[in-house]
């Protein structure tokens, strides 16, 4: 047996124009938008009254708080009240009190005035006072002054020439400063011998030694600076041999030397005879200073 499938087709068709020419479907919108409007005016209903609630709220709150304050000043106005009416009253009592009562007062006040003024004397004492820790140290950084133990002692004028004393310059004199020191202090430093020319040391010590003497005329010169009588301890030598009978040398010499308390100094020419020299103050000299003083161990300290 043989089918045949058929095909169904709706025997009812509905086009546009069908739905908008049906009474039913009018209705269902009419319905259904009704439905809408009515849920959008609940919704607006709702957010109108939290609106009013919030804004109730918040109207409470700002009313209370405002209670408050207003309770907060009446308080602070009875609290003024209180205090002025209290001082009223204690001026009222003060025009009342008795006599004795105000010179109680009067003569507390002067006393507390004196102790007040004693105290203030007392503290500009003691500004006054000097301490006496800063005076000690003052007193100790004070340097004091020492006399240097110095000679210069220079020609006394004119020529120098042998004069049978073995070669030995002897025309000098002390400085015109020397004179200047103290009296004890010269005779504890040095001691010149004006006919022999010898220089006697009275301090141990280290000296600075110096010496110059002009020599006249050509050939060899020099001289010799001894002490106590022996080997010589410094020196100085020219040679003039180009010179003519009357120019003029100055022969310098200086040096450091351990001196012994009574040694003798001199200065004496190479030669003992045709000595001529130049004897004014600044062509002719000789001088010590001391310098330092040995120590037991042989250590020498500043003067």
């Amino acid at each position: 047996m043989e089918y045949k499938l058929q095909r169904l087709e709706p025997t009812v068709t509905i086009d546009n124009h069908s739905q908008e020419t049906c009474p039913k479907c009018k209705q269902v919108q009419k319905r259904y938008f009704i439905c809408v409007c009515l849920l959008c005016v609940f919704f607006a209903v709702i957010n109108l009254m939290v609106i009013v609630f919030v804004l109730g709220r918040s109207n409470d709150r700002n009313d209370s708080d405002i209670v408050k304050q207003l309770h907060a000043l009446q308080a602070r106005v009875q609290d003024l009240e209180e205090i002025s009416s209290k001082s009223l009253s204690v001026t009222n009592e003060a025009h009342h009190k008795p006599e004795s009562l105000k010179n109680e007062v009067f003569h507390t006040s002067t006393l507390t005035e004196m102790l007040f003024e004693s105290r203030v004397k007392r503290n500009a004492d003691k500004r006054k006072k000097p301490k006496p820790n800063k005076q000690r140290h003052k007193s100790c950084c004070k340097r004091k002054s020492v006399v240097l133990p110095a000679l210069h002692s220079s020609g006394r004028g004119g020529y120098h020439t042998d004069e049978n004393l073995s070669g030995t310059f002897h025309k000098f004199e002390y400085a015109d400063w020397f004179f200047n020191q103290p009296h004890k202090a010269k005779e504890k430093q040095f001691e010149l011998n004006f006919p022999n020319g010898k220089l006697t040391v009275k301090q141990s010590g280290l000296y600075l030694l110096y010496s110059q003497i002009t020599l006249k005329g050509n050939g060899t010169h020099g001289y010799h600076v001894i002490r106590n009588d022996k080997s010589p301890i410094l020196a100085c030598y020219s040679n003039n041999m180009m010179l003519h009978d009357e120019d003029k040398t100055s022969c310098f010499t200086m040096g450091m030397v351990k001196l012994d308390k009574g040694d003798t100094i001199e200065i004496r020419h190479i030669s003992k005879a045709g000595i001529r020299a130049v004897f004014t103050s600044n062509a002719s000299f000789f001088g010590l200073i001391k310098v330092g003083v040995f120590n037991k161990k042989g250590v020498v300290f500043a003067v």
